[in-house]
């Protein structure tokens, strides 16, 4: 069965679900502070949703979620990417923590 559209409503279409889409994308911004989020406390300084790289494990990191950093850990032998935000083959990751694990 197939179901024919036209084009302007499939443009409609189109057009209201590029509108729905929540505006998440990576920020840009540069940290004000240089907070430990260690304790999990604060994310002062960062944007919620930012990914901050753990200064002393390479294989974590932080996501910020409205002011409170929560923890996280990359799978197996990974390694945190803080240029791309993932987590990234270790030779890849160009992590500054690496020669501190």
């Amino acid at each position: 069965m197939m179901i024919k559209v036209s084009r302007m409503a499939a443009a409609a279409v189109l057009a209201v679900g590029v509108l729905c889409v929540p505006a998440y994308a990576a920020s840009a911004q540069t940290p004000t502070t240089t907070a430990d989020l260690s304790d999990g406390s604060s994310c002062d300084g960062y944007a919620h949703g930012d990914l901050v790289a753990d200064p002393d494990d390479p294989t974590r990191f932080y996501h910020c979620s409205w002011g409170v950093a929560h923890s996280k850990q990359c799978p197996g032998p990974l390694h945190f990417n803080p240029d791309v935000k993932v987590c990234d083959w270790p030779e890849d990751a160009g992590n500054p923590a690496a020669g501190k694990a």
